[in-house]
């Protein structure tokens, strides 16, 4: 198990964004919160969910669990696992986190933080727990980089192939996300080291473009990889 003893203190601030890969994360979670008498031990007040994609309709079915009273006498405790997040189910989620209920804790465990709202991470805190996924995809941005243009198309096609159920999945959609972050940490630092360099410049405002295009529903993710492929 994680050492969340470290991560989160003795008085729980109602939301958290915790970066990490949600499965194993969520259930050590529970049993951390169980542990320390936060919450009873299968406890009706505890929603934990697992989503590929979190949409308006899952944003609405917390709403509903949110107004409700409380049946033990322990903390509610949401825990939401997603690879994306919908717009519209962001602004459901925003008004929550804005005006919990007492001794209500929200986690919201994404795989990157950055694919959410400013106004959610301004209102939450952040915890970031390492995986071996950053890793490979920071490798893969490195390759991407150095490759031909032809190639960096070969490239999106396999992400695509890898990570694809369907063109909307809140997989794919995820990992395009921290692989368009990985890209722009790289040419960020190159900026930093030229910051008259007027091509390094125009990457970074397409980059930035890319993820807010990934970030709207019903947007190519294909597209969008494939346009990055021939500019960078």
């Amino acid at each position: 198990m994680n050492n969340f003893e470290e991560l989160f203190p003795q008085d729980l601030y109602h939301s958290y964004i915790v970066e990490a890969e949600g499965g194993e994360i969520a259930a050590d979670l529970i049993r951390f919160l169980e542990d320390r008498g936060e919450i009873e031990n299968n406890s009706a007040d505890v929603l934990c969910q697992s989503y590929e994609a979190f949409t308006m309709d899952d944003s609405l079915e917390i709403k509903e669990w949110h107004s409700r009273r409380g049946i033990t006498d322990g903390k509610k405790v949401c825990i939401i696992s997603t690879k994306f997040i919908n717009r519209e189910a962001e602004q459901t989620l925003l008004k929550i986190i804005e005006e919990p209920a007492e001794d209500t804790h929200f986690f919201i465990i994404v795989p990157d933080s950055s694919v959410l709202l400013p106004t959610i991470i301004s209102r939450t805190h952040t915890i970031k727990i390492e995986s071996q996924k950053d890793l490979e995809i920071q490798r893969e941005a490195v390759n991407f980089i150095k490759s031909e243009p032809k190639e960096r198309i070969d490239i999106v096609a396999s992400i695509i192939k890898e990570n694809k159920d369907e063109e909307s999945s809140g997989k794919l959609r995820f990992y395009a996300t921290s692989f368009v972050n990985a890209l722009e940490s790289i040419f960020y630092k190159r900026f930093k080291e030229n910051i008259g360099d007027k091509n390094t410049k125009f990457i970074l405002d397409e980059l930035q473009k890319s993820r807010g295009y990934l970030s709207t529903p019903g947007a190519s993710v294909k597209m969008i990889l494939e346009h990055l492929a021939l500019i960078i």
